[in-house]
């Protein structure tokens, strides 16, 4: 709890959205026999976003987020993915693919009868949405990539594979990362906000799950983070924006350049001085730009 002392995880009552009523929380059961978690915000007849979460987190990366986007007039929708949050954890490493996630993306957007909604993805969700519109671009309205990795590498990417091999699974079973979670905070934020306790809690919550840990594992090791170089990528004719923090060492130095190419109507704009999280460092530049995509797109 909270500034109780205590050192538990937060139960998954206590976790975000925390039982506030401005939100609705479902569990649907996606055809692939999977059950997930999404978080909503706002009318459900308005116009549908719905937010892709990256490696390792949850709906919580945009609790900054949602209550914006419903002041503009949108439905904010949250998922958390197969293997995050309280979503269901399978440990098959197909499972955690680009094509499965894809899939999985479909799923999710057919359990919620969301025929062309916006999309909009941080981090490995950035990444996620382009491969997802590449496939099925008559099931994306718009694309808001927040800080997106996943084509063209990860800084240290060998390194976090190498420190993490299949003969680690049982002891990861039983990894209770604290200081794991604060210090991959530290790296992913720049110098225009700060990480609080309740990102901590939040972040670390899923770890109660002993299957969360081998997820990521999976996650880590069959997800294609140079997709670019490894196979032949597709246009995307969307109205797209893609922002990123000047100080984000998560992208590669060249790594939104290949966006431009990719996705013919993008806008591209780097936020001074923030880091890799900017959905929780600089919230209002990302909802200034998410809004201002989604009216350009007629959403």
């Amino acid at each position: 709890m909270i500034g109780s002392g205590h050192r538990n995880n937060l139960s998954p009552g206590e976790m975000f959205p925390a039982g506030e009523p401005a939100y609705r929380v479902s569990f649907p059961r996606l055809r692939s026999g999977i059950k997930i978690r999404v978080v909503e915000r706002g009318d459900p007849a308005s116009p549908p976003v719905v937010l892709v979460h990256g490696w390792g987190c949850s709906a919580y990366t945009f609790h900054r987020n949602m209550p914006a986007l419903v002041e503009a007039g949108f439905r904010a929708i949250a998922v958390d993915l197969k293997g995050h949050g309280l979503s269901d954890k399978p440990l098959a490493s197909e499972e955690y693919t680009i094509e499965s996630l894809a899939e999985h993306l479909r799923d999710i957007l057919d359990a919620l009868e969301l025929e062309c909604p916006a999309l909009a993805g941080h981090s490995l969700g950035g990444s996620l949405i382009y491969h997802f519109a590449s496939r099925y671009p008559e099931r994306a309205r718009c694309l808001g990539l927040l800080s997106p990795v996943g084509l063209k590498g990860v800084p240290l990417m060998g390194l976090y594979r190498f420190l993490t091999p299949a003969v680690l699974t049982p002891i990861l079973r039983q990894v209770k990362p604290r200081v794991v979670v604060k210090l991959a905070l530290m790296r992913v934020y720049g110098k225009r906000g700060r990480f609080t306790e309740r990102d901590v809690e939040e972040y670390l919550a899923p770890s109660q799950f002993p299957e969360f840990a081998l997820a990521m594992r999976a996650l880590l090791h069959n997800y294609d983070w140079k997709a670019a170089v490894h196979r032949q990528l597709f246009p995307v004719n969307l109205p797209a924006v893609a922002l990123w923090g000047s100080r984000d060492h998560m992208m590669p130095a060249d790594g939104m350049g290949i966006f431009v190419r990719l996705i013919p109507q993008i806008v591209l704009r780097a936020i001074p001085e923030a880091g890799h999280i900017i959905t929780e460092e600089t919230p209002d530049e990302v909802n200034e730009a998410l809004i201002a995509l989604l009216r350009r797109a007629g959403v």
